[in-house]
Parts: structure tokens; C-alpha cells; sequence
């Protein structure tokens, strides 16, 4: 394997060793997001791939950036259902008032505007997996319109008085104490139980540090490939995030490590290009970006806006007011 570690030379070896993953090393990064369950138990894996062939509901637990939704995906790609669809379904994004039409769909006329009939994202998932995110976030008023889908696996679209079979598999996915909710009534007993025959957690970041230099190769790779660079990250910037906890995980992670190979100048990631997201507003504002560097973001980024401003840390309308102190607005 291709070192992309610089300056004084890091072995790999010294900080990990390729022992302690219970599976192909590829395979594990790819499949967790490069973080996640604890490398000491090989068994999860084998029960994992169980669960996939089974139609059991599956609930994923785990701090926000840990990559719930990946796990998720690679649970379906390893299911019977993989062939079908995979509907990520993000409760916490949808209006309550919306949430019935959005999950059931609606027929026509049911309400003002209902002009033709739609289909629901359960329909959607038919034969696939229907993947609930924040589930956590879901009011009490729709918790028990869900838990009656997954007991009687039927559902009936706003305006309509028969019902559908439900043919989704489910898995679930929070950030959220649910038993804490439970104690507290803002979550259902019942439906804690539906959903979570099986729990699955993925730790965060900050109990695997020592897997950091393999986590940062694999990204700063991939980075490399996708941007047609050559960039390689110093010792003095490896020790830099090695002294770091990741609040946001491996999510923030990612965000630290592409924002360091947009705005370094060589090809060379120093310490001083590793910006965590913590302070990163106060020791690099975004106006003290140059109009060159601004170009190299906005180029790399493909002019996406929603993208670049991901890169830079800030939001879409302060991006266009920089765009416009630059006479660069004329571009997108």
C-alpha cells in the first residue's frame, strides 16, 4: 500500500496493525463509512450478514457523523431485497402536517391540491428496505400511525379507505437515548419494541483514534482520485488530528480533511491546513478568503454553491456575497 504520509516518514504498521480488522481492510472502510463498530467483535459481522437475509427490523444507534446511513445500505446490499429499492426516509426533514401524505402517499382530491393521486415513499420501497433516519424525531401523533404499519404491515393512503400491504423491510437509525424518551413519554414503549428486535451500535470516532493514519490514507485516496491530486499529509498535520475527539466523527473527519486539500497551496497538508470544525469560524472566516482560493474551491467544487460552502464552512447567502465582492458571481 502507497504511503500519502509525508515529512518524517510514518509507518502505517507502527500506528495499526491489519490484525485487528475482522475483515478485509477495504471491505471494513467501505462498508462502515471508515468508522464504527468495534474491531473486536468479528462476530457482529457474521450476525450483521444474518440479519441482511432475514426481514427482521434493525435499529441502528449512534452518534450524529458515525454513518448510520451507510451501515444501513450495506445491510440492503447484502439482503435478498438488494435488488429492490433502498428509501432513506429522514423523519426530523419532513412537517408533521406533511409526513402522512409523504409516507402513505395520497389519491386524488384528498385534500385542497390534491390534483392526482401520489404515491407514498412505502410504496416506494415495495420489495426493498424502507430506511426511517431520526427516528428518534418522530412525534408522539405519528409514532402510533407507524407502529400500526409495522405490526399489521398496511397502510392507507390519505382519501382512500382500503388499505396496502406493506411489502418494506425496515431498519431504523437515531442519535437519540430512545429508552431515555421512553421514560421521559416522548417516545412510545410499544414502538421501541417494534422497532428494535435487534439493535446495532456504532461507536463514535474518538474510541478508535488509533485508526486514524489508515482512515486518513483511505479518504485523502479517494479525495485524490476524485480531484485529480497528489496531496500528502504531513507528520506534523497527522499529529495534529491525532490529538483531536471528533465530536462530529467521522463526518467531520471527511469535512476537515477536504477543506484541508482544497485550501493547502502545494501538495503538501500541514498542520496549519488543518482546521477543526470547533474553531474554524473564528481562525478562518470565510472573508478572508483570497479571489484565487476562492476559484480553486469553487473549481474543485465544480461551481456547486450548496458544495463549495459546504467546503468553506459557511452558508449559501454569505458564499454569494464573497462571489460578488469577487466579481465571481458572473461564473455560476
Amino acid at each position: 500500500m502507497r504511503s500519502l504520509f509525508s515529512g518524517n516518514v510514518i509507518s502505517i504498521e507502527s500506528y495499526v496493525s491489519m490484525k485487528e480488522f475482522p475483515v478485509d481492510i477495504e471491505f471494513y472502510l467501505e462498508a462502515i463509512h471508515f468508522a464504527g463498530l468495534s474491531l473486536d467483535k468479528e462476530k457482529t459481522w457474521h450476525l450483521l450478514e444474518r440479519l441482511a437475509k432475514s426481514d427482521k427490523n434493525i435499529l441502528i444507534l449512534g452518534e450524529t457523523g458515525t454513518g448510520k446511513d451507510v451501515l444501513a445500505r450495506k445491510i440492503h446490499a447484502w439482503s435478498e431485497r438488494k435488488e429492490g429499492p433502498f428509501v432513506a426516509i429522514n423523519c426530523a426533514s419532513i412537517p408533521a402536517d406533511l409526513f402522512e401524505a409523504e409516507l402513505f402517499g395520497f389519491s386524488k382530491g384528498a385534500f385542497t391540491g390534491a390534483y392526482r393521486e401520489k404515491t407514498g415513499l412505502l410504496e416506494m420501497a415495495e420489495k426493498g428496505t424502507a430506511f426511517l433516519d431520526e427516528i428518534g424525531e418522530l412525534p408522539l401523533s405519528l409514532q402510533a400511525k407507524l407502529l400500526r404499519v409495522i405490526e399489521n404491515r398496511t397502510f392507507r393512503r390519505l382519501g382512500e379507505v382500503r388499505d396496502r400491504y406493506c411489502q418494506a423491510r425496515f431498519i431504523f437509525a437515531t442519535n437519540k437515548d430512545l429508552k431515555t424518551a421512553v421514560k421521559t413519554g416522548q417516545f412510545r414503549l410499544d414502538l421501541y419494541y417494534r422497532l428494535s428486535p435487534v439493535q446495532v451500535h456504532i461507536d463514535p470516532l474518538r474510541f478508535h483514534l488509533h485508526l486514524l493514519p489508515r482512515l486518513i490514507q483511505s479518504i485523502i485516496e479517494k479525495e485524490n482520485r476524485t480531484q485529480a491530486l497528489n496531496k500528502k499529509i504531513t507528520a506534523e498535520a497527522l499529529q495534529k488530528l491525532m490529538t483531536y475527539d471528533f465530536p462530529g466523527n467521522i463526518r467531520e473527519l471527511i469535512n476537515i480533511l477536504e477543506r484541508a486539500m482544497l485550501l493547502s497551496e502545494d501538495d503538501l497538508i500541514r498542520a496549519e491546513d488543518i482546521q477543526f470544525d470547533i474553531n474554524f469560524f473564528q481562525k478562518n472566516r470565510p472573508r478572508n478568503l483570497s479571489a484565487d482560493r476562492l476559484r480553486v474551491v469553487l473549481e474543485a467544487c465544480r461551481w456547486n454553491k450548496t458544495e463549495a460552502a459546504r467546503k468553506i464552512g459557511t452558508s449559501r447567502r454569505h458564499l454569494y456575497r464573497l462571489l460578488q465582492k469577487y466579481n465571481l458571481d458572473c461564473f455560476i
